[in-house]
């Protein structure tokens, strides 16, 4: 094949898995969409530079995946106005894609010592041990894992409440290799009966999950007690109004005025967006501080609702308690910020959740012995010095009827074992606040509601999302949305949920499937090293002879 071939195989591959995912609605690329990697990696086992030449090709066709879909990571230069904002989108466009190659590259070297058909068992395990660790370690950008893709059509992935989205990057590897095969079948012309025998297992494959989900869809009903929210969209522009402190109250007064145009004596909840209350205060001082007075008096009217909100809080220490904690000179003390979620009713309490799945690089320097030079970075793109604190638990806020809420702050909700600690720990309804307003009018804001149809799904939860100026909406357990405001355009939107305390298959299990491939990749590797060993042995030992 030439190069030319080459170069088209990658750049289809590329382009088949940007255009199956959200917001376009081609999902079926998805089980298509790998089949060009698998053909060049056999074509290229055959060559003198067998491994770089994979690596290249690879790498071009999840660089351009990558790129036509997450672009929009660099876009915060539209608000900074400061190219060197661009650096982000940049690295995360091309970093990622060379993460993506380990597994392939794992998958080709598996290949060409055990076989083809453990290497296509090991390709599966390898990357989504690549999408597990992806999930958890200080550089997280999960945002491309395999089993989002089906996001914008929740109907097809109803199972995800036993599997989460692993089951769903399983299902697309699985199509892929049996499509190939097809392929390759059909190109090398062989037996009629043997395309026909792989002809009928894909359509298996394919159709007896689609089965089971459209099943599962149509007959789940809404489960749990009725509650009534009311979700407020503010919008209120992130870059040259949001943190103007000198337009607080006019900010909080615009809050109020939109949450009354909707809410009555039998509201249960009202949501606000991700830093709706944007200065920092301290802990300590909260029921004195003048914005939360605000609120509180403004709820005075309405015992029955319970507001939950974004904030910015500080922490004090007397010792630098915390890794993250920073010394204030002028104060004498040590502290932390965090980006944090409170819920205020007329009990006068405030508990408090601080946002732990934290933007890498904006609100937490990643491996700080290392990126610390990029400090300055994350400051032009609206992040902190340092990085915010966290906390150890997800936070459940409870009413006195013992409805819980687990409040995810901005792309923690992209993370279902996580996420599932809320329903563990007692929430009957997931809140998610954000801005979501900092890349434009992109796909970013509309893939975001989009993950938290797969998130209802995981969970069987409603979900109430309110972001500042990107789009809010509710979600109903089986993931359909409902009232999706407009981008860019104050809104306020009511609905009733309900509160479910049953807990799913994957609630209680979470990441199997994920803790399964690092088993699997585990064998393979220790698996690979004896061979490389005995392999040494026997050649060292015909050498003494």
């Amino acid at each position: 094949m030439s190069r030319i071939q080459k170069l088209l195989l990658s750049i289809s591959c590329g382009v088949l898995l940007s255009l199956a995912w959200p917001p376009l609605p081609c999902f079926p690329f998805l089980f298509l969409g790998l089949i060009p990697i698998l053909w060049l990696e056999e074509i290229c086992a055959d060559s003198a530079n067998g491994h770089w030449s994979f690596f290249g090709y690879s790498y071009l066709a999840l660089l351009i995946w990558n790129v036509l879909t997450t672009w929009w990571v660099g876009n915060t230069i539209i608000g900074t106005g400061d190219i060197s904002s661009v650096f982000a989108g940049v690295f995360a466009n091309t970093a990622n894609p060379f993460l993506m190659c380990i597994p392939l590259i794992g998958y080709q070297q598996t290949k060409k010592h055990l076989g083809e058909k453990f290497g296509w068992i090991a390709l599966a395990g390898y990357w989504m041990t690549f999408e597990f660790i992806h999930l958890r370690w200080d550089l997280t950008w999960p945002w491309l894992n395999l089993g989002n893709g089906f996001s914008q059509y929740p109907q097809v992935v109803q199972w995800y409440e036993y599997t989460g989205t692993f089951g769903g990057t399983l299902w697309i590897w699985i199509m892929n290799i049996s499509g190939y095969v097809i392929l390759r079948d059909f190109l090398l012309k062989r037996n009629v009966s043997i395309r026909r025998k792989n002809i009928t297992g894909y359509c298996l494959l394919l159709f007896l999950p689609l089965s089971i989900s459209v099943l599962l869809y149509f007959s789940y009903r809404e489960k749990g007690k009725p509650q009534h929210v009311v979700v407020v969209q503010p919008n209120i522009d992130p870059y040259n109004e949001k943190f103007d402190f000198t337009t607080l109250n006019k900010q909080l007064l615009t809050l109020i005025e939109l949450s009354r145009k909707k809410i009555s004596p039998q509201t249960d909840y009202l949501v606000w967006p991700e830093t709706a209350i944007p200065q920092g205060i301290f802990i300590t001082d909260i029921k004195d501080d003048p914005s939360i007075h605000t609120a509180q008096q403004f709820l005075n009217a309405y015992p029955r609702i319970k507001l939950i909100t974004g904030i910015s809080a500080y922490a004090k220490y007397t010792s630098a308690t915390t890794s993250t904690a920073r010394y204030s000179s002028e104060g004498n003390f040590y502290w932390d910020a965090f980006n944090s979620a409170i819920q205020l009713d007329t009990s006068k309490k405030y508990p408090i959740y601080h946002k732990s799945k934290l933007v890498p690089g904006v609100e937490k320097m990643p491996y700080p012995q290392i990126f610390k030079f990029l400090e300055p970075l994350a400051i032009s793109m609206g992040g902190a010095s340092g990085s915010l604190g966290e906390q150890k638990d997800r936070g459940v806020f409870f009413s006195t009827d013992s409805v819980g809420v687990g409040p995810e702050i901005c792309y923690e909700s992209i993370y279902g074992e996580y996420s599932t600690e809320y329903i563990r720990r007692g929430a009957n309804l997931l809140f998610i606040i954000t801005n979501d307003g900092w890349w434009g009018n992109s796909a970013g804001h509309k893939q975001h509601l989009e993950y938290a149809r797969l998130l209802a799904v995981e969970t069987r939860r409603d979900i109430a999302q309110s972001a500042n100026t990107g789009t809010s909406a509710f979600i109903n357990q089986r993931g359909d949305v409902s009232q999706q405001t407009a981008w860019w355009k104050p809104a306020v939107i009511e609905s009733t949920l309900f509160a479910s305390d049953e807990q799913t298959f994957y609630v209680k299990n979470g990441d199997y499937i994920g803790r399964a491939a690092i088993v699997i990749t585990t064998i393979f590797i220790l698996t690979g090293l004896f061979k490389k060993i005995k392999k040494y042995n026997i050649f060292s030992h015909s050498h003494d002879l």
